[in-house]
């Protein structure tokens, strides 16, 4: 019997009018855990293995999947930010507002940054027993042919581990290569996978000039989210918060001092599991983190999604890989009904990375594509916005594309068998762009994406003209869809604005 993970809802505590202090918890942007956003009932076996199209029956014959990393600890720059703020508070604020603040040891440890948490290790083993289950006839045939891929850092290494012990119900057992790992040695019962590291392929991101300066670096790009911080509602967030704790005039809260609470509210809950919500919790409104997840968004969108047009081609490396593994998976003569002795042929691919990753992914393929940009000024506008990084991008975040292999026509010799395609993001089918139905021929997605594909140079799409800069400067929110100088990048952004 397949180990099966329960998860428990976090304990809730009302206030003394009746009233939940935290009401909802997938509000907490990229800080979000995965299971206060998504539904992580392990599904009946087979659940997704099997789809009718065209009237026939169609097999799972590939999985091809990217996957955040699971719930982490801090990054060091914010644990200084909350030792740095947690001090500045029990010095300022008065003596009988939230004692518990004066108690408060942090669990937070330069050591750990960053690392994967036991929140995580759970996290990442759920996603990979829910997988195996959807797709169990599959990987009963050719589990033993996935692949295991991870970009070099210590989170998404673990987060394989974990998975892949869930995956295939092996606690206790490391993949190959993974020496961080968080099970106590057991005997294998069954050949453990190697783990790939390929930062080109995952963290493409890391090397490419021009989407540090074009998105991530540009001070014109972020004015939004600055602008943001200045906002009434913004600044009633920082008023509430000086007169709860009877702060002076004279102390200054600062917006990052706001996301620090923001964090530590999401951070304390799943590091410390406390019976009721962290005092952070309680410092802020369900309304008032709302308006928090709101700048999240913004600056989020702006980073990685459509604010610029390198945004939506920085990632055809890995849409590359994911079709070359798609279609290395298509041969009319294969038996898919049994397994599949062939080196070319991967019954699954599981690529372990970073919300870049998959904020870029989304992008790439046109999705959670609003019809207006994430502005200062248009929150209450924006409610229904199909970007809402606290749904598309929490922990353990993932994108899937399954190739189906379809029955051939018994009543005609000559018939060819179809193959088609269905996207998965957090394990919910979604209609590939330019397609009728969920399930899309794989040769129509193929050439929707096939300049990203074929045409993906990134020396000519990441080096940066200095002389930009300049321009950068002088152009305000209405410059996100300015056209780039380069040739080979005009390529790419003539693609996407046809197709998008």
């Amino acid at each position: 019997m397949r180990v099966v993970i329960l998860w428990f809802a976090a304990c809730v505590h009302v206030s003394q009018s009746g009233a939940p202090i935290v009401s909802r918890w997938d509000v907490f942007s990229t800080k979000t855990l995965y299971r206060w956003a998504h539904d992580t009932t392990v599904p009946n076996s087979n659940s997704d293995n099997a789809i009718i199209y065209n009237n026939r029956l169609c097999s799972a014959a590939h999985v091809n999947m990217v996957i955040r990393h699971g719930a982490r600890f801090p990054t060091d720059g914010s644990i200084e930010n909350v030792h740095e703020l947690v001090k500045k508070l029990k010095k300022n604020k008065r003596p009988d507002r939230y004692l518990e603040i004066d108690n408060w040891v942090s669990p937070y440890d330069v050591i750990e940054e960053s690392k994967l948490n036991s929140e995580g290790v759970l996290e990442q083993s759920a996603l990979g027993v829910r997988t195996y289950t959807r797709f169990q006839r599959l990987f009963d045939m050719n589990g033993d042919s996935a692949v295991f891929v991870s970009t070099d850092k210590q989170r998404t290494k673990a987060s394989a581990n974990s998975f892949f012990n869930g995956f295939f119900n092996a606690s206790g057992e490391c993949l190959v290569g993974e020496k961080d790992c968080f099970f106590p040695p057991t005997p294998l019962k069954r050949p453990a996978p190697s783990l790939n590291i390929d930062d080109k392929r995952l963290r493409y991101y890391d090397s490419c000039e021009r989407f540090e300066k074009d998105s991530e670096k540009n001070k014109t790009n972020m004015a939004e989210f600055s602008k943001y911080e200045t906002t009434a509602d913004f600044m009633n967030i920082i008023q509430s918060i000086k007169n709860s704790l009877g702060l002076n005039k004279d102390v200054e809260i600062e917006a990052d001092d706001v996301y620090t609470l923001y964090d530590l509210c999401a951070y304390d809950q799943y590091t410390l599991n406390p019976n009721m919500p962290p005092v952070w919790c309680r410092l802020l409104s369900d309304a008032q983190r709302e308006v928090l997840e709101y700048g999240q968004d913004i600056e989020k969108w702006y980073e990685t999604m459509y604010s610029q047009p390198i945004n939506s081609v920085v990632a055809c490396p890995l849409v590359r890989s994911m079709f070359e593994h798609l279609k290395a998976s298509i041969n009319d003569s294969w038996n898919y009904n049994q397994a599949i002795h062939n080196d070319r042929y991967k019954a699954a691919v599981f690529q372990f990375a970073h919300s870049e990753t998959v904020a870029t992914l989304m992008a790439a393929l046109g999705l959670y594509k609003d019809t207006r940009p994430l502005l200062a000024n248009n929150r209450a506008a924006m409610t229904n916005r199909l970007f809402k990084s606290s749904t598309l991008l929490p922990f353990s975040s993932n994108l899937a594309l399954v190739l189906y292999a379809c029955e051939l026509n018994q009543s005609d010799v000559n018939s060819t068998r179809d193959f088609v395609l269905q996207l998965f993001v957090n394990e919910q089918v979604v209609r590939i762009p330019g397609c009728n139905t969920d399930a899309c021929p794989f040769e129509i997605v193929h050439k929707r994406y096939a300049e990203l594909i074929n045409k993906c140079n990134m020396k000519d799409i990441c080096e940066h003209d200095d002389d930009d800069d300049d321009d950068d400067d002088k152009n305000g929110a209405s410059s996100i869809n300015d056209t780039v100088t380069s040739v080979a990048f005009a390529v790419f952004l003539s693609y996407v604005i046809r197709i998008f």
